[in-house]
């Protein structure tokens, strides 16, 4: 039987557009839970950013990137 609950605790909201950064009001679920607003989410892998346009941060796979490169390059 599949559920038509949604996890508050997984669940996260991100404003992109004009009024990005504007407060927004609080999203509450069917059972009474508040959803997060952030400025950030991963999403498979991918940081989504709120902003003007749609836009995605590859700050956190740079740094991934240059970790790994740290790590094989003094051997």
């Amino acid at each position: 039987m599949l559920s038509n609950t949604i996890d508050a605790k997984n669940v996260r909201c991100v404003r992109i557009g004009a009024r990005h950064e504007t407060l927004c009001s609080k999203i509450k679920t069917l059972d009474g839970r508040e959803l997060e607003w952030v400025d950030e989410i991963c999403y498979l892998g991918v940081y989504i950013v709120g902003a003007m346009q749609f836009k995605c941060s590859i700050d956190h796979a740079k740094g991934s990137f240059y970790c790994a490169a740290n790590s094989i390059l003094p051997k």
